[in-house]
């Protein structure tokens, strides 16, 4: 079998969150299997204008002892783009500017035939908030709006009084806020909407609450299509954030096979448009978000099964 090199273009080690991460263990399970894997940041791309495609300044991995906190990593190297078969976006967001820079030097790797995982221009057109107006039926309603007297109208008529106001291009939950007219005076909440908008310039989701949020919010993360693995993430206490970085706690979960049926018509739909890996936040019985930029691999306390290898082994047959 022929060696695949792969390239993780990644946040600097030092932020990343060993404990969680998913990047370097999918690193490592192709490591293990006999490929070649090299990590690099967003800043150590470059492009020159003789070359025909962009170049990375990477360091290949490596796992003496088969653990991610035994991995070592060589001297810095200059490659160019195409000399890999593969290259993993894994950069957490923000989605500013720089990252969408980013994936114009990744464009120029596509179009001398190396696989992009997910590809670039999914990653700029698949707002991971505002994709899932594309499967209506899979979603509670929504608006995205920056005045802030639709959306306290949206608040009012289609969420009863209670809605999560969310920004469009942060994550882990930063920015998310619950506006609740039973709880809050309306001026109090448009005051809040008129500086959250800017005053009508900054684009926000809203939906209605879900009180099921409480019970759990499930992430499922699928592979070409396939949902591959599950979890319940629960919020700690009244917060009702169910994001790992505001306390949640992580549970083993079953899924129904109704909810497998709607994430894999949603997955199998984002195969078409280049997106391979994909990270589904579910409340209830909704999708409320669609992760492609980095979703981790999350799996209950108990789950021992070692999905790292499965996802390896897809991306080999993948690659032919």
């Amino acid at each position: 079998m022929a060696k695949i090199h792969h390239l993780f273009v990644i946040d600097p080690i030092e932020n990343l969150n060993m404990k969680l991460d998913s990047s370097l263990r999918v690193a490592r399970a192709l490591c293990n299997i006999g490929h070649l894997a090299y990590i690099c940041t967003p800043g150590q791309l470059e492009w020159l204008s003789r070359e025909s495609c962009a170049a990375a300044f990477a360091q290949e991995l490596a796992f003496p002892d088969g653990d991610i906190h035994s991995m070592r990593m060589s001297p810095a190297r200059r490659l160019r783009l195409d000399y890999f078969q593969a290259i993993h976006m894994r950069k957490d967001p923000p989605y500013d500017m720089n990252y969408i820079a980013s994936t114009w030097l990744l464009d120029s790797a596509v179009a001398r035939g190396v696989k992009v995982y997910n590809a670039p221009h999914a990653l700029r057109n698949l707002n991971e908030k505002l994709s899932i107006f594309k499967f209506p039926e899979a979603i509670r309603d929504g608006l995205v709006s920056a005045e802030p007297q639709q959306i306290l109208q949206f608040i009012k008529e289609s969420a009863n009084g209670d809605a999560v106001l969310k920004p469009l291009t942060l994550y882990g939950g930063r920015g998310v806020l619950r506006l609740n007219l039973n709880q809050q005076k309306e001026e109090k909440v448009l005051h809040i909407l008129r500086e959250e908008t800017q005053n009508g310039q900054d684009l926000r989701l809203i939906q209605a609450f879900d009180e099921r949020i409480f019970q759990g919010e499930l992430r499922t993360f699928s592979v070409n299509g396939k949902a591959l693995s599950w979890c319940l993430k629960k919020p700690h206490g009244d917060n009702f954030l169910a994001n790992t970085r505001s306390g949640a706690t992580l549970e083993t979960y079953q899924p129904r096979a109704d909810e497998v049926a709607m994430v894999e018509k949603v997955a199998q739909s984002l195969v078409e448009e280049g997106v391979y890996f994909v990270g589904f936040d579910i409340i209830g019985s909704f999708i409320s978000e669609i992760n492609i930029t980095s979703p981790r691999l999350l799996h209950g306390p108990g789950d021992t099964h070692d999905y790292y290898k499965d996802i390896a082994a897809a991306l080999v047959h993948d690659l032919g």
